[in-house]
């Protein structure tokens, strides 16, 4: 997944990504995550994927449905 755009749910647990972007279908969804400081350009850190999605921005954890984790649009980081 180097160098190209996929949705929060397909990092693997504990790999770092930014968000590129949110394609969020319902606008209460793009409100809520936007609320909650989940914006393009921020680094994102998927923690867990069952029961339900975990994801970490700064120093928030954040629990998301599939839907809503689906909806962020992440770039992996890559090496350097």
């Amino acid at each position: 997944m180097e160098n190209r755009e996929a949705k929060l749910s397909y990092l693997k647990i504990g790999e770092e990504a930014t968000i590129v972007k949110i394609d969020a279908k319902d606008n209460k969804i793009l409100k809520k995550l936007m609320a909650l400081g989940v914006l393009p350009g921020l680094k994102v850190q998927l923690l867990q994927k069952f029961p339900t999605y975990v994801f970490k921005i700064g120093n928030t954890r954040i629990a998301a449905d599939e839907e809503i984790a689906g909806s962020i649009i992440i770039m992996k980081n890559s090496a350097l």
